[in-house]
C-alpha cells in the first residue's frame, strides 16, 4: 500500500507543502471520534490499497491528520488555504496550492480515484 504519513505538527505540515511544490498532495481529515469520520477513512485507506502501483507512478504524496491529535496542524490549514475545517475533509493541493477539498460522505474511494485522475496525471 502506498503510505499515507501522519501529519502531528506545523512542521509536518510544512514538510508536506514543500513536497506538494513538486506534483499533488492529499490531505484527509480525520475524527477518531466519528462514524461518518470512519467510513470515509476505509475509503481513504481502499483508495490507497486500489492503487498501490499505479500511486507509486505518480507524484502523488498522501498524507492525514486525526483532528483531536492535530487540531493546530488542522486549523493552519484552514488558516494558510482559508478551507473552513470540517471532519472528515480531504484537499488536494497541486503546486503547494489547494484544487478541490471535499468532506463528510462525498469522500469515497471513486471520488478519490476522479480527483487523482483529473489532477494529479497532469
Amino acid at each position: 500500500m502506498t503510505q499515507a504519513h501522519e501529519l502531528t505538527s506545523i512542521a509536518d505540515l510544512d514538510a508536506a507543502l514543500a513536497e506538494s511544490q513538486v506534483g499533488t498532495a492529499l490531505i484527509f481529515k480525520h475524527s477518531a471520534t466519528c462514524d461518518i469520520s470512519a467510513a470515509a477513512w476505509e475509503e481513504f485507506l481502499d483508495f490507497l490499497r486500489d492503487n498501490k502501483d499505479k500511486l507509486n507512478a505518480t507524484p502523488l504524496h498522501s498524507y492525514f491528520l486525526v483532528v483531536q491529535t492535530a487540531r493546530p496542524v488542522s486549523n493552519e490549514i484552514e488558516s494558510r488555504f482559508g478551507i473552513r475545517h470540517e471532519s472528515p475533509q480531504a484537499i488536494l493541493l497541486q503546486d503547494g496550492k489547494p484544487v478541490w477539498n471535499d468532506s463528510h460522505r462525498r469522500l469515497t474511494t471513486k471520488k478519490f480515484h476522479e480527483i487523482v485522475a483529473e489532477y494529479a496525471q497532469q
